[in-house]
């Protein structure tokens, strides 16, 4: 007889398989002040980490332009940038979660979820093969993924027979089904953590930015010498809060990602 067991998710993914390949890119996102400085110096620097506080990082999501900080009135520099980047810029992930970990740490998830240990979401040690799983059971399609549209939790427990044993793969689920979420939507996000930092020269393939970051001419030049064929787009400024220009970055991306064959839908 077999012992009852209690799977985390990485447990579980494991003994998952799929033939899905996942083609959308690294995305990093932050505020426009710091892009002159990542082009000039052609990398994303690590950086000390508020969650884990005795690490430096550079965070990425996979495929989606999420965006952290909120101002109510921001000013130009205080905008969000977002650098589309080719998977293979990151020599090493040092962690994999299936959602923003700082939401975790942070209490903003429910506790049905978060009342599991934070160890069991973390897939590092299955690299690309865990995102491609992760976008195939719960969503099924790249498009479902970016459009935050996930698999029903029943339709999740049918196809993967998932039983009693299965909680915390149920947790994720239902999170990202928005139930009792009150979270944005970095809930739905994976992220991706790299301990060194990322070079972006022949890794960077589009921009979203502010429009005076794009009418500045010195910065295009840069932009247009790490790679001529680099998708390029920009978003005009108005009264509102950071948060509202999020749905723009959105569109701007996904208009990216059509031009380059990554999406369909």
């Amino acid at each position: 007889m077999h012992d009852l067991k209690d799977y985390t998710l990485a447990e579980f993914l494991s003994e998952q398989s799929t033939n899905f390949r996942s083609t959308l890119p690294l995305v990093h996102s932050s505020e426009s002040r710091n892009l002159p400085r990542i082009i000039s110096e052609g990398k994303i620097t690590v950086t000390p980490c508020d969650t884990f506080t005795d690490e430096n990082l550079a965070y990425f999501f996979h495929g989606r332009p999420s965006y952290r900080k909120a101002y109510d009135k921001p000013k130009d520099w205080q905008l969000p940038f977002v650098l589309l980047l080719k998977n293979t810029c990151l020599v090493s992930m040092h962690r994999i979660f299936p959602f923003d970990s700082g939401a975790l740490f942070s209490g903003r998830f429910p506790n049905y979820l978060s009342d599991f240990k934070p160890e069991g979401y973390e897939l590092a040690s299955q690299g690309n093969a865990a995102i491609d799983l992760l976008i195939d059971i719960f969503f099924g399609s790249d498009s479902a993924y970016l459009h935050g549209k996930a698999k029903p939790v029943d339709e999740v427990k049918q196809r993967r027979k998932l039983g009693i044993s299965h909680s915390e793969i149920e947790a994720l689920s239902a999170m990202y089904t928005r139930d009792q979420v009150t979270a944005d939507d970095r809930s739905l996000t994976i992220e991706i953590q790299s301990g060194a930092d990322v070079s972006i020269k022949d890794h960077l393939i589009g921009i979203v930015m502010p429009r005076p970051y794009f009418d500045d001419k010195r910065l295009k030049e840069h932009l247009r010498a790490i790679n001529k064929g680099l998708q390029i787009r920009h978003y005009d400024i108005y009264p509102l809060s950071t948060e509202s220009y999020i749905a723009i970055i959105y569109v701007l991306v996904k208009d990216i990602y059509s031009k380059l064959g990554r999406i369909d839908g």
